[in-house]
């Protein structure tokens, strides 16, 4: 249940409908969801799709867990990029190439970083679909509710989306990894 996406002009829309996630197409999902329609479950059929449900929000959650832990190991990885860069200057200024070579696998790694972020974030607009379709065939739909309390996450004083602040940082190590090879190299 990522945000949708902020009207724009030009580049400004084509930069950020790639930066933001689409939402699913909610006719495909209902769809591709149902074995049996919804208004013919029997009560054993609701109970299985109870447990099922719970097992879909505990791999949501999961999927949450393997992005925290992949952006931190990143995050850990350009920090150590960093240093490295500055280390190998400090032992041979006499080869800016390796620094070079250095700042490229950095960048690659930014822009890698920045594409498993969106890829997240698609995963998990998704997979939040899904639990909030799931939701309407429940007596509660706790999620459908958060997400409405908090504006669909269209307004940043009530809830931003992390995945909004995150791709920031891949975007901040490029910006470092530059400006540090700009500092020591040109004149």
């Amino acid at each position: 249940m990522e945000n949708e996406l902020i009207p724009g002009t030009g580049s400004q829309t084509a930069v950020r409908s790639y930066v933001t996630a689409n939402q699913p197409n909610a006719s495909a999902l209902a769809d591709g969801l149902w074995v049996l329609p919804p208004d013919v479950l029997s009560s054993g059929d609701r109970a299985v799709l109870f447990e099922q449900y719970k097992l879909y929000v505990a791999e949501a959650e999961r999927l949450s867990v393997r992005r925290t832990l992949t952006s931190a190991f990143l995050l850990i990885l350009n920090v150590g990029l960093l240093v490295a860069g500055t280390a190998l200057l400090a032992s041979a200024p006499e080869r800016p190439w390796l620094f070079t070579v250095a700042l490229v696998a950095a960048l690659g790694t930014c822009l890698g970083w920045f594409w498993i972020i969106r890829s997240y974030r698609q995963m998990a607009s998704g997979k939040y679909a899904v639990i909030s379709h799931l939701e309407k065939q429940l007596p509660a739909a706790p999620g459908v509710a958060e997400w409405s309390a908090v504006g669909l996450g269209r307004d940043s004083s009530r809830y931003l989306p992390m995945s909004n602040v995150e791709v920031w940082a891949p975007a901040l190590f490029g910006f470092c990894h530059v400006a540090t090879y700009a500092l020591l190299y040109l004149p």
